[in-house]
């Protein structure tokens, strides 16, 4: 009889483990990311006074072995986050690459805007259903008239990886659960993460203080 009921409360106790392990499986599938708040190294006093400006971005500048089509995707994110904010008067697109400030300066001379946008994406890695992304950017907004620096932001941002548990005791509850089927993946996780970035500085360069978590 003892045995007998030791086994039933072995049965209970790997069928609640199970659910459990089933809902922290499917969760793991989008694995969250941690993202640092921007750091700001260079401000202007007062961001409203260029809130009636025109702001040209160029196609990320991209450190060596990133997807080239990485740099325009990201000038895409950052433009339609500035625009949908209102952050600036007009936003557009440059369509040239630049190699440094003097070259960056010429291009929005050239467009006639009163700022550029100089990005660069610094590390950029694409994880897996495990997670594993990281993202490192750096930003600086040029005033074309003056050549200065307005803005100089960089932020980072990563997806620690969610290893499945491989011990002997939850080998033998996956075992008596039925196969997880894993949801969709959905957007890339690095593109997900440009996102943001853009989301947050878009906000530090409206004057905003402190950003979403």
């Amino acid at each position: 009889m003892r045995r007998f009921i030791l086994f039933v409360l072995f049965i209970s106790l790997a069928g609640l483990t199970a659910c459990s392990t089933i809902s922290q499986r499917r969760s793991s599938a989008q694995v969250a990311v941690q993202k640092g708040a921007p750091v700001v190294y260079i401000h202007p006093l007062d961001p409203q006074a260029y809130a009636m400006s025109s702001v040209g971005i160029l196609p990320f500048d991209l450190a060596k072995g990133i997807n080239p089509r990485l740099g325009t995707a990201a000038a895409g994110i950052f433009q339609d986050i500035l625009l949908g904010r209102e952050t600036f008067h007009r936003v557009k697109l440059l369509p040239e690459h630049y190699g440094n400030s003097d070259e960056a300066l010429r291009a929005g001379k050239r467009e006639k805007v009163d700022l550029v946008m100089a990005g660069r994406i610094n590390y950029a890695l694409e994880g897996t259903e495990l997670g594993g992304s990281r993202l490192d950017i750096s930003v600086r907004l040029l005033n074309t008239r003056t050549g200065k620096t307005i803005w100089h932001i960089e932020q980072a941002m990563e997806q620690p990886m969610d290893y499945p548990k491989t011990d002997i005791l939850h080998s033998i509850f996956n075992a008596l659960q039925p196969p997880v089927i894993r949801r969709s993946k959905g957007a890339p996780v690095v593109v997900n993460m440009l996102a943001q970035s853009a989301d947050d500085i878009a906000d530090v360069m409206a004057g905003a203080r402190y950003v979403r978590r």
